[in-house]
């Protein structure tokens, strides 16, 4: 991941704990709904469901966006900063 090495910097920036940042990144990368593309899962799966682009549009963002709410909801929750 390119990003982690930012977001560690930023958090030693800071004067806070890398760990919700390092979180935040991981589940960044990980719930990547919007595309085919995004995934080889998602890209596999395409063919044999007869899925097209819209379909992964239209699941994917509002899946993208609870994912979103819940991760800025928790993680401070679980990994405080301070």
């Amino acid at each position: 991941m390119l990003i982690a090495p930012v977001a560690f910097e930023v958090a030693s920036i800071m004067g806070v704990q890398p760990e919700p940042f390092l979180m935040s990144v991981a589940i960044a990368a990980s719930t990547a709904f919007c595309t085919p593309v995004a995934s080889p899962i998602n890209t596999l799966v395409m063919g044999p469901g007869n899925y097209r682009f819209k379909d992964y549009v239209v699941i994917g963002v509002p899946l993208q966006i609870m994912a979103l709410a819940i991760a800025t909801l928790l993680i401070p929750v679980f990994l405080p900063f301070y």
